[in-house]
């Protein structure tokens, strides 16, 4: 092997490595609410724990919420209760309270331990942060004690995140006169995700992910969720729950949900620091969007430029020469991933205006990135006031002509454009803009 060169599976650990860095930066002291269920917890080789503690220790906010269902249900068959539930929420009746609380206290220990073995800077906290009263049950429940969150000490809480202290959040609570209830985890994470304006929020389970389709899409809108929950009426109330918690969850302004299954391993990190994922994202907007180049894009600029292309003549562009021109290029991201870019050249002042250099990573062709590029550049000529946008291609293209562009005579273009271009191999494509 030459000495400049690595082992293959080492200069794999790197370029991974160099993949997240957009996402950390974009997740810098963001607050992610991470609920995790306790089924999830009693898988003994479970690595999730040393995942959360490692988003939290490279500066993600990590407020945790977690569940204790599995723990509750041993408890109290092995003293021969039943566990009951209205409309997927565990009924908590008063007899049964201390084993309830016996075992919530048990599974928030077994997290604190678990977090805290995993660094000596990692510091956790956990307590009562929220307020509870008495749920309304339509069941004939004589006397039962679990709530509803209805308040919060936000500042508190606050604090503690900006202390970086990982928050672990019980599903119990107190109430007036010191009253203790039990709470719905899917109802803590979205209180809370939504009153912190958290960046995040991420539901670990060990469910399979819900069937949306032949395709399986793993990026849904919250229209599209709300309409399959109403076309799938026998979906278990567990998972309807969470699903309309997390789109509640980004109705009300957290920016994007996930929903994982936590049997899988790393499926945390894959979803969060790789552009395909490993579970179901909702939004409110599509995470797929077009935006102006910055300096740090330089890299993912060239080494898109670099592979074969299939939309346009592309001109060979240096690291110099794309630094000094990146207010020019526009590019295209999944989440924070730069998967497109095309560039903008001005000619006659303005008037004439080219569409250049436009690209888009292999493992994302033909999923209509080219022409969202397009049409994304198109939109900022027109706005400063270009009259005509044209751009050379290789081969007949029909992402230009969908976007409403034609073909024209070199005759057409700008003095210095012919005199600059041999254009006997190429396609020009123009349109007008009114």
């Amino acid at each position: 092997m030459p000495q400049n060169s690595l082992d293959p599976e080492l200069s794999g650990f790197i370029h991974n490595l160099r993949a997240t860095l957009p996402y950390l930066e974009e997740f810098h002291q963001q607050t992610f609410v991470i609920q995790i269920s306790g089924d999830l917890l009693e898988i003994h080789n479970s690595r999730v724990i040393e995942d959360l503690a490692l988003l939290q220790q490279v500066g993600i906010n990590i407020v945790l919420v977690h569940g204790a269902e599995t723990q509750i249900r041993k408890l109290l068959n092995a003293e021969g209760h039943d566990y009951q539930t209205e409309d997927g929420i565990f009924v908590a009746e008063k007899i049964h309270l201390p084993l309830v609380e016996q075992a919530i206290s048990s599974v928030n220990w077994h997290l604190l331990s678990r977090l805290r073995s995993c660094g000596r800077q990692l510091q956790t906290i956990s307590g009562h942060f929220l307020f509870a009263e008495k749920k309304a049950l339509s069941g004939n429940f004589d006397s039962h004690c679990t709530g509803s969150v209805c308040g919060f000490e936000l500042e508190t809480l606050r604090q503690a995140i900006s202390d970086s202290k990982l928050v672990i959040l019980p599903p119990f609570s107190l109430g007036e006169k010191g009253r203790l209830w039990i709470l719905d985890p899917n109802e803590i994470a979205f209180e809370v995700a939504t009153r912190l304006r958290a960046k995040k929020l991420i539901v670990l389970d060990t469910s399979p992910l819900p069937h949306f389709g032949e395709a399986d899409p793993l990026e849904m809108t919250t229209d599209s969720v709300l309409q399959w929950l109403k076309n799938n009426p026998d979906l278990p109330q567990p998972q309807r729950l969470q699903l309309n918690s997390l789109t509640e969850a980004c109705i009300s302004g957290v920016e994007r949900c996930h929903l994982l299954d936590g049997r899988v391993e790393g499926a945390l990190l894959a979803e969060l620091l790789t552009p395909k994922g490993a579970g179901v994202m909702i939004t409110n907007s599509t995470y797929k969007h077009t935006r102006p180049a910055r300096l740090i894009d330089l890299q993912s600029i060239l080494e898109i430029l670099n592979t074969p292309v299939q939309h346009a003549a592309v001109v060979l562009r240096s690291a110099a020469y794309i630094e000094q021109q990146i207010e020019n290029y526009l590019v295209f991201c999944v989440d924070e991933d730069v998967v497109g870019c095309c560039e903008i050249i001005n000619f006659l002042e303005g008037l004439t205006v080219e569409i250049a250099s436009l690209a888009v990573d292999k493992s994302y062709r033909n999923q209509g990135i080219g022409s969202q590029l397009i049409q994304a550049a198109t939109e900022k000529i027109r706005s400063g006031g270009g009259k005509l946008v044209f751009a050379l291609s290789t081969a007949s293209s029909h992402v230009f002509t969908q976007c409403g562009f034609r073909e024209i005579s070199p005759n057409e273009l700008p003095d210095e454009k012919r005199r600059s271009y041999d254009f006997q191999e190429s396609i020009i494509y123009a349109r007008n803009l009114n």
